[in-house]
């Protein structure tokens, strides 16, 4: 696995960087009717208010013989005026693997803070990664005990680095996103059940899938 060098943001003093850690993927995607529905039946699930989840990314691949690593400079974008905070987090999203468990798929996630004053694209580049897309993601989050439940519009930037120049790659459709930390051993996991069972609660409004990407390059 890639791995890189842990980068404080400057301003708020050090915040705790996340730790490396696993977790249980479900997908699936809802039309504007459905989502409507989905953010009602899960304002009345969750634990606390929705936090509002807009971001603005930049992705970075690197490709070798075995394998293709992706990168996301993450920069959060305020609701009010939609300019974006310097601060960023450099995330890293495994090769998701469908075999561990039957019903959901798992991948790993680091994620580090990038000091404002650092040329993190630089740093990128000079390992070998390439600059692939940029993609503005706005929604909200929810969450219930361990299980976080994510609802976005996923727009693609046209014109690098302008927030403004974007293309609605999922028309009226919205990206649902069910992630939970996996603590798995020999695939098991004892708040699996609950997940599932959470997922199979919202099946009249939302499909929550295993995620595989070899049936969805296929497709």
């Amino acid at each position: 696995m890639m791995m890189f060098p842990m980068m404080h943001h400057q301003g708020m003093g050090p915040p705790k960087p996340q730790a490396n850690h696993q977790e249980c993927l479900l997908v699936g995607t809802v039309n504007i009717e459905q989502s409507r529905q989905l953010h009602a039946r899960l304002e009345g699930l969750s634990d606390r208010p929705p936090e509002h989840d807009e971001c603005f990314k930049t992705f970075y691949t690197m490709k070798s013989p075995n394998n293709t690593v992706k990168l996301a400079l993450v920069r959060k974008e305020r609701p009010t005026d939609h300019r974006v905070e310097q601060s960023m987090l450099l995330e890293y999203l495994g090769t998701i693997d469908t075999q561990v468990h039957e019903k959901l798929a798992v991948r790993t996630v680091v994620r580090s803070y990038v000091n404002a004053n650092t040329n993190p694209q630089k740093f990128l580049t000079d390992l070998g990664f390439k600059h692939d897309y940029e993609a503005v993601l706005r929604g909200k989050r929810y969450r219930y005990k361990k299980i976080e439940i994510a609802i976005r519009k996923v727009l693609k930037v046209t014109k690098p680095g302008d927030m403004k120049s974007t293309v609605d790659i999922q028309s009226s459709q919205s990206l649902v996103e069910m992630t939970m930390p996996a603590t798995l051993v020999a695939g098991n996991d004892p708040n699996i059940a609950e997940m599932l069972t959470l997922a199979e609660s919202l099946r009249s409004i939302v499909r929550l899938e295993k995620y595989d990407p070899t049936r969805m390059k296929e497709k």
